[in-house]
């Protein structure tokens, strides 16, 4: 006869498993649990007000990990109106850009593209293309991308090329990244930090 306990430690003590029944007795005390960060009382005296206050509650119960975090439902596209004539014969060569389990695939041919100088100084020269990612936000002055806060100018940039409040416009050096993906991370307060991975592909020939 054998009998398998359902609450037990395992060797090491690193790691207890509950598969019954934990039972807290009265006068008992647990720490380590996580807890959300305090909410003001509301003191709102509008609809408006006492929505942004029960929003302000739910993200920071999601943020403690009390909550479960929201998706990201982010997509991606050719800037819709590139400025210039270098940028716009490179944009006319993107053939497909798509998202896939984090992977953006943008299909160039990079050996057709022309190269010119970043308006920064600062970037160089490359094979420029423009890619807009729109986070399903409905503002991006609160994501950060790669640990750095966006702001309004990150907004202005992206309306200046077609994109919306929510959208970061990505410049992408075409002659690097197809031999070295370009890798980034975006994370906003309520979501987890994602991962996102642009690879350049040659157009299939049809």
């Amino acid at each position: 006869m054998s009998y398998n306990t359902k609450n037990y430690t395992e060797q090491g003590g690193e790691k207890t498993v509950i598969g019954g029944m934990l039972e807290i007795k009265e006068g008992a005390s647990v720490t380590g649990l996580p807890s959300a960060i305090n909410q003001a009382t509301s003191t709102a005296t509008t609809v408006a007000g006492v929505k942004d206050d029960f929003n302000a509650l739910l993200l920071k119960l999601k943020d403690s990990g009390l909550m479960t975090l929201d998706s990201w439902n982010v997509s991606v596209t050719k800037i819709p109106t590139p400025t210039g004539d270098d940028l716009t014969a490179n944009q006319g060569k993107v053939t497909a850009i798509t998202i896939e389990d984090g992977v953006i695939t943008v299909a160039v041919p990079v050996s057709e593209l022309i190269a010119f100088p970043s308006s920064n100084p600062a970037q160089g020269t490359h094979k420029w293309v423009g890619m807009l990612i729109t986070t399903g936000l409905s503002d991006i002055t609160a994501v950060k991308y790669n640990g750095s806060q966006l702001t309004a100018a990150d907004a202005t940039e992206a309306a200046a090329v077609g994109g919306s409040a929510g959208d970061i416009v990505m410049w992408l050096k075409c002659d690097e990244i197809i031999n070295t993906p370009k890798a980034f991370t975006l994370w906003t307060s309520g979501y987890p930090e994602a991962t996102f991975t642009v690879v350049i592909v040659e157009p299939e020939e049809e």
